[in-house]
């Protein structure tokens, strides 16, 4: 456990000794790029805000720009997020990348340009450049898997030509969703699950912790995702009754966050994955069989590329048990019962499941 502020961030003593060489090598004049990678609720945020909590204690500058889905067919949304600050300072620039900087933003002076990438991206790296002449920078730049294709560019960009400048990228997305522009430009470092006994930490340092039953039951279902521990402990404070129940119920928090996916994908896909939730196992035959010729196996392909499932041989596993859970919460009632009653009919040869079902 370690503290940081007014805050503690359990089990993630390695990634904080990183960030911290990070930072330290900034205030020292060098430069550096790391993505963290990892699920829904790793804790990334989290570990971005202690970072620049770090810098700000050592007097560098933070600069933070968030992806946003809503946001992600805009072009340039998220550099002006981040850059407008000193977009005041652009006036200094070189002509040309002034021009296609603030051209970009509509904030030219009226005279029709044409995009030019590389200006933009040399008027973005020259501007950072001349702000950090002042104190070294770091760039904080949360969900960056939501980013628009082209901030994503200038940002690889800016990462290949970082070296010699007091300015350091620190970023974070989605392990399942990391953008190509910086898969191989920049370090990556995974966020894990937490092991069970920082698991358990965390859990003894919620303003009511869940014991016995109820107390398995949270790490059980929450598999080392610290999010799902806070938000499942909150759940079970809040009716004690649901740790006896065949799953913890979700928070609104949680379920946002797992079954954010779901509305994107194709409705073939939407329906085996609740037929895999509803059935509880992992037997792709009885799924398959119990979904008829609506759906196909190359129907799981969607799933398997937004991260929710994996799919090997004759089994599917949901990635997490939230994902399992999430997929059947957000179905309707009347979905989950066609499922349901689907299901029955294939498991003739199981009187027990058949019944259940």
């Amino acid at each position: 456990m370690t503290p940081l502020g007014n805050e503690w961030i359990v089990g993630r003593d390695h990634e904080l000794a990183l960030l911290s060489r990070l930072v330290d090598a900034l205030t020292t004049g060098r430069s550096g790029a790391l993505l963290m990678t990892g699920g829904p609720g790793a804790g990334k945020s989290a570990l971005l805000d202690a970072a620049a909590r770090m810098a700000r204690r050592s007097g560098v500058r933070v600069l933070r720009c968030r992806g946003s889905e809503g946001e992600s067919g805009l072009p340039f949304a998220g550099l002006h997020q981040l850059l407008r600050p000193f977009l005041d300072l652009a006036e200094g620039l070189p002509a040309r990348q002034r021009a296609a900087l603030l051209g970009v933003f509509g904030l030219d002076d009226g005279t029709p340009t044409v995009s030019d990438p590389l200006l933009t991206s040399l008027g973005a790296l020259t501007l950072l450049s001349d702000v950090a002449e002042h104190g070294p920078l770091l760039l904080v730049i949360d969900d960056t898997h939501w980013l628009d294709l082209g901030t994503l560019d200038v940002l690889a960009f800016m990462a290949r030509r970082l070296e010699g400048e007091p300015v350091a990228l620190l970023l974070a997305a989605r392990d399942t969703a990391v953008p190509a522009q910086l898969d191989r430009q920049v370090d990556r470092l995974t966020i894990e699950p937490l092991d069970p006994a920082a698991a358990g930490r965390l859990l003894d340092h919620q303003p009511r912790p869940p014991a016995g039953r109820a107390r398995s039951r949270v790490l059980e279902q929450a598999a080392g995702v610290p999010l799902a521990l806070v938000e499942l402990a909150r759940a079970v404070a809040r009716d004690p009754a649901a740790a006896h129940e065949d799953t913890l119920p979700l928070t609104d928090r949680l379920e946002a966050i797992f079954a954010a996916d779901l509305p994107e994908l194709p409705p073939a896909t939407r329906e085996l994955l609740l037929f895999a939730a509803a059935a509880e196992s992992a037997e792709l035959p009885v799924i398959l069989s119990a979904v008829g010729d609506r759906a196909t196996p190359d129907d799981w392909l969607p799933a398997e590329r937004a991260g929710l499932v994996r799919v090997d041989a004759d089994r599917v596993r949901f990635r997490h048990p939230l994902i399992r859970s999430a997929v059947y919460r957000a179905a309707t009632y009347t979905e989950r019962h066609t499922a349901h009653r689907a299901l029955a009919d294939v498991l003739v040869g199981d009187p027990d499941r058949r019944a259940w079902h």
